[in-house]
């Protein structure tokens, strides 16, 4: 039975390793992450994210250059991967002061973002294990702070550091 568990969280882990899609909708002045329901997206390294347009006519547009979707005529999603550590603003050229946003990129298991999986990520998960909803120690973003975001910083224990 121990075995099992061991075995399927070990499966869960695995799995989350893989480049993963974070949607991110697009509306009437405002951008909404999928998981948070705010203007804040975490992810993973190596993750990408799709802004999915709702209704009005915007764009996403990175503060630093990096990305800009066209004013959604026909297409109303836009995709753009992360590869590297870091916070990235956006912003909707139409409307720039009511429309922002930020994606804060990670890597796997670093609940505080100083790029380095350590004590205070492992003592993180701990102390809000069994909490859910959105917080930075649920690093598989499944809504519940739990063994599998344990064994991910257990994982990555040192990375970084």
């Amino acid at each position: 039975m121990r075995l099992g568990v061991i075995v399927g969280l070990a499966i869960t882990v695995f799995l989350h390793a893989f480049a993963q899609t974070r949607t991110v909708e697009v509306g009437s002045f405002f951008f909404r992450d999928g998981y948070s329901r705010t203007s804040e997206t975490v992810i993973d390294v190596g993750t990408s994210v799709t802004w999915t347009w709702v209704s009005g006519s915007h764009t996403t547009t990175s503060v630093a250059n990096l990305w800009d979707a066209p004013i959604n005529t026909s297409n109303r999603t836009f995709t753009f991967t992360f590869g590297q550590v870091g916070d990235y603003e956006y912003y909707c050229r139409p409307h720039p002061v009511s429309m922002r946003g930020v994606v804060k990129v990670r890597i796997p298991g670093d609940v505080d973002f100083n790029e380095c999986i350590d004590d205070a990520d492992l003592l993180s998960v701990l102390f809000n294990f069994g909490a859910t909803g959105p917080r930075y120690s649920d690093v598989n973003y499944d809504g519940i702070v739990d063994d599998a975001d344990l064994l991910i910083v257990l994982f990555n224990f040192g990375n970084g550091c």
